[in-house]
């Protein structure tokens, strides 16, 4: 997609992630819409696709309150949960103890993570991602259907008085690794080397405008060419429970999540925070600070599976500047910044929200990550911080900047 002044939409909201604390995010939302800043269309990845979604279901910040301090709420978010130890044998929890002390190895030795990314097969990598996932989601086909209830349509569908939703997410697929001079075979070893492909269910005024005639590129095809693919894959049809889900689904937390004609689904994590197509979108853009990636889980987590390095990416989106060449008379060019871009600051929400989600716990006893649920009352109390956290940052941006 060419750079224009010419965009689809006039403001736009990055919702990047948040984990257990989504629901800053709703805050963030609400405190746009009192300042008649409301964006015509939310951007989501992981976490932040389930906020997305749940603005979709109550547009209005008060029934989205309600909403996100439902019991209804509670029961998705609880139906999240570890793996039971009768699940997993001690065979495949010291498997995912070794294997996450190897990807921390081999993310501080460039050499040697460079040479087993090229030896990885779509096979080897698929099973580790569905059988090494710490969490679980009880009854997945039907994980969302109970807020459905709260939309006026009562489906998995647009609220037209909502803004328009767009989802990042990833796919894994095989990919020959043969020679370009070979004759191809029916040898299904060819097919052995796998490749990841960066996802956008797009937004329906997106999916049926001109943009759609040109590419999207993947900003981490510039980090990881070999293993991701340069081209984004446009889904114009879709639900949001599927979606989300597959947004959702981060290496080694959820497993991944198969969707007809896509194939096996990861998570939103391979563009976490989509700056360069959110300024492609809108004209004004609201994203977020965030902080960096732990280096002991986190950051080998991305590089194993997806083969960058995170906070390389996370440095180049915090340094994005949006400016298109602009003719400003027939013999002379210049550049002028033609978006205004908001950066909320978020990046401390994990020390300004600490115990206002869903805690983990290491069990060493069972070798496992628990997940720690509150009780209904906590969770309630969990989103009013998350909510007002959220609201009160973003309203402090809007007073210091005269918006």
């Amino acid at each position: 997609m060419n750079n224009t002044h010419a965009k689809p939409y006039e403001r736009v909201q990055l919702f990047s992630g948040g984990g257990s604390r989504f629901a800053y995010y709703l805050g963030s939302y609400a405190a746009l819409v009192a300042h008649d800043l409301k964006p015509d269309v939310i951007v989501g990845t992981c976490g932040g696709s389930l906020s997305a979604y749940l603005v979709n279901l109550a547009p209005d910040p008060k029934d989205l309150q309600e909403l996100m301090c439902s019991r209804e709420l509670y029961r998705v978010i609880t139906a999240i949960r570890h793996v039971a130890p009768d699940e997993a044998n001690r065979r495949l929890k010291i498997r995912y103890m070794t294997q996450a002390l190897k990807r921390w190895q081999l993310s501080k030795q460039r050499g040697k993570r460079q040479k087993q990314q090229q030896s990885d097969s779509y096979k080897r990598l698929l099973d580790e991602l569905q059988y090494l996932a710490m969490f679980r989601i009880d009854n997945e086909g039907q994980w969302l259907d109970e807020l459905s209830h709260f939309s006026p349509n009562h489906n998995n569908l647009y609220n037209p008085t909502a803004p328009e939703i767009a989802i990042i997410a990833s796919r894994l697929y095989q990919a020959p690794n043969q020679p370009s001079n070979q004759t191809l075979t029916t040898d299904s070893s060819v097919y052995d080397e796998f490749k990841l492909q960066e996802l956008l269910f797009a937004p329906p005024c997106l999916a049926v405008s001109e943009h759609f005639d040109e590419i999207l590129n993947a900003p981490a095809h510039t980090f990881a060419d070999r293993r991701i693919h340069q081209s984004v894959n446009i889904v114009k049809q879709w639900e949001f429970n599927p979606a989300v889900r597959a947004s959702m689904a981060d290496m080694y937390y959820l497993p991944p999540t198969h969707i007809d004609d896509l194939g096996w689904c990861l998570g939103g994590v391979i563009n976490l925070t989509p700056i360069e197509l959110a300024c492609q979108l809108g004209q004004t853009v609201f994203a977020e600070t965030k902080a960096g990636y732990d280096s002991w889980l986190a950051a080998p987590a991305i590089q194993r599976v997806f083969g960058f390095d995170p906070n390389e990416r996370l440095a180049q989106v915090h340094g994005y500047e949006s400016a298109e060449m602009l003719s400003l008379a027939d013999s002379a060019k210049t550049y002028q910044r033609v978006n205004q871009l908001h950066w909320l600051p978020f990046a401390d929400n994990g020390q300004q929200l600490a115990g206002q989600q869903v805690q983990k716990r290491f069990n060493i006893k069972q070798l496992t990550v628990e997940l720690i649920h509150s009780d209904y009352d906590g969770f309630v109390q969990q989103m009013q911080a998350q909510w007002q956290y959220g609201y009160q940052r973003t309203t402090d941006h809007i007073q210091q900047h005269g918006l």
